[in-house]
């Protein structure tokens, strides 16, 4: 079988202190509006509730946006252009196809690419505002480094897409007395609650226990709708802005969106006296020690093997020349052959797309890389 090996064409971003490529602060495009009076954020400062005095603190705050799917991607468009001074983006995925129906920063030269979720979101957002600080972490989150991630923002949006992740966020959140925006959706339905440490209720007093696997409908499982993810995630940047400039009324209402049917509603979440996180304090999503696992994400016929690869994706990238496709770039490597796929990250994950059978998956991968010994 021919070979075809592909390599990012794009600037890519450099490499970060800890290790992970990381997208700075770009220098403002060269063009003519350079030379004109600054009216980017014009319209939204003639915006009474915000004004002049609410754009200088939106422009000094900094936003840890945790996922970048069809909620992050939302969002982080919304509050790029918005003006939040600095976004840090993070996310463990690479851009696939099925993702462009609803991911709104990503296109197909990201698929072609396979360009991480967070990187490709940077690169996107640079061309739409320059003057702002992006910075993309390309890294699956866990108690050991939730709270490295969040440090020094000033609200934190939730982009997960499941329940343990969210509770980790929760936990991270509280203990730093940081702000966070909450939502999930799922098929046209989708519900959204703002976290404000000390004075509402955490999204622990909304899910007390993880559900049992396999019994929480996904996007994955159920579908969903972009015009969902795109009304929710507007609600939630809305609440970021007020949270930034001040004019946050922290309140125990769960907002729920019907885009099918229509429906807007409120429902109240009282903060519940035995709540583990935010009543007593007791942050043990946060403690736990980081439980790595073969896991087979309903719907998605991939397996995210536990455990870190100690290869370098440009040594694999050169071994793996003429046993099928491979793509290379600054954050991963991918190998197709037949109806598999193996991406390796520069950190060690490791995903085998083609079957959903961990066992399988080890073994295809084993299989792979015994051609680059």
């Amino acid at each position: 079988m021919s070979a075809r090996l592909s390599r990012t064409s794009r600037p890519s971003c450099p490499p970060s202190p800890t290790g992970s490529p990381s997208c700075g602060a770009t220098p403002p495009i060269a063009a003519a509006h350079e030379t004109e009076p600054d009216v980017r954020y014009i319209r939204q400062e003639i915006f009474e509730p915000i004004g002049t005095e609410g754009q200088h603190k939106i422009s000094a705050a900094s936003a840890a946006i945790v996922g970048c799917g069809a909620l992050g991607t939302n969002i982080a468009n919304n509050l790029a252009r918005s003006g939040v001074g600095r976004l840090r983006i993070i996310d463990r995925d690479f851009v696939e196809l099925d993702n462009l129906q609803r991911q709104v920063l990503f296109d197909e030269d990201d698929v072609r690419r396979r360009m991480p979720k967070a990187a490709a979101a940077v690169e996107h957002l640079r061309r739409a505002n320059s003057v702002i600080r992006l910075e993309a972490e390309v890294c699956e989150i866990s108690s050991a480094n939730i709270a490295r991630l969040i440090a020094g923002c000033n609200v934190v949006m939730d982009g997960t897409d499941n329940v343990e992740a969210r509770l980790l966020l929760n936990d991270a959140c509280l203990a730093s007395a940081t702000p966070c925006v909450f939502a999930g959706a799922v098929g046209a339905t989708a519900v959204t609650m703002t976290l404000v440490p000390g004075q509402t209720p955490c999204y622990r007093c909304l899910m007390p226990e993880l559900p049992a696997p396999g019994t929480t409908p996904t996007a994955s499982t159920a579908g969903i709708l972009h015009s969902t993810t795109a009304v929710v995630a507007a609600l939630q940047c809305t609440a970021a802005l007020r949270l930034l400039i001040g004019a946050f009324e922290p309140s125990d209402e769960v907002l729920c969106v019907d885009v099918w049917d229509r429906e807007l509603t409120r429902r109240r979440l009282p903060r519940r006296p035995d709540c583990p996180a935010c009543a007593h304090h007791r942050y043990e999503f946060l403690n736990a020690a980081p439980v790595e696992r073969d896991t087979a994400p309903p719907g998605t016929n991939s397996v995210r093997l536990a455990g870190r690869l100690d290869a370098d994706p440009g040594c694999l990238a050169e071994a793996w020349r003429g046993a099928g496709t491979v793509v290379l770039n600054d954050w991963l490597v991918s190998l197709r052959v037949g109806e598999h796929e193996v991406i390796v990250f520069r950190d060690g994950r490791c995903i085998v797309k083609g079957t959903a059978d961990p066992a399988a998956a080890r073994s295809i991968l084993n299989r792979l890389l015994s051609l680059a010994r």
